[in-house]
């Protein structure tokens, strides 16, 4: 089913017709990203600068290509988040190829994926050619996640391909549901966004426990 829904999602229009949703402009829909954020403590800003040396030293060579962007990136991050430790649990569901016909070319490449909680996914896009802009491919990570299984009447996500990440909300709670996400925040200058990604997955991670107990 997530390999013909994919396929099957092109666009923004595509999704909000083949699963009846209703986008949010509203900036308050998305509050989990500038409410009550945590500061870091100094172990987990240290963290983040050994994360940040590692990605200037590998990407030098070009794109984190296949593999690379969960080894550098995403593992660590969630190791500093706190979600592989109570009461957080992550599974692998299969990941899914996907296709995006770009103006220029046509982009290749893997959605990998990791659940928190069921409520949670992160994903991580990989190619063996060239990154894939996550802006791009937004419509069709919407469409895994929505054809997911999940608890509760919210879902979030964070996707990227290495050098930025996009963050992304459902909404069921109403009689239609919605969809909503977050600008880029980039991982490539030197004053770079990975202090605010990791704030913000430890506020999505409270909010999925919070979601949970209610």
């Amino acid at each position: 089913m997530t390999l013909a829904v994919t396929d099957k999602i092109k666009s923004f229009k595509d999704l909000r017709r083949n699963f009846n949703l209703a986008q949010f402009k509203d900036p308050t829909f998305f509050s989990e990203l500038s409410q009550d954020l945590q500061e870091l403590t100094q172990e987990e800003k240290s963290g983040i600068g050994k994360i940040k040396k590692r990605f200037d030293y590998h990407r030098e060579d070009g794109f984190l290509l296949e593999g690379t962007v969960n080894l550098l990136v995403v593992s660590p991050l969630l190791e500093l988040a706190g979600f592989l430790d109570e009461p957080y649990q992550i599974r692998s569901p299969f990941g899914v190829e996907i296709v995006i016909n770009d103006t220029v070319e046509i982009l290749k490449g893997f959605i990998d994926t990791l659940v928190v909680n069921d409520n949670l996914w992160v994903l991580s896009l990989e190619s063996k050619r060239s990154a894939i802009p996550v802006g791009v491919a937004l419509p069709q990570l919407f469409a895994y996640m929505l054809a997911q299984p999940r608890q509760g009447n919210l879902a979030f996500g964070v996707a990227t391909n290495g050098d930025e990440f996009i963050f992304l909300k459902l909404d069921f709670s109403t009689g239609q549901p919605a969809y909503g996400f977050s600008r880029a925040y980039s991982l490539l200058p030197v004053n770079h966004e990975l202090d605010v990604v990791l704030k913000i997955l430890k506020s999505l991670g409270n909010a999925v426990i919070q979601t949970q107990e209610d």
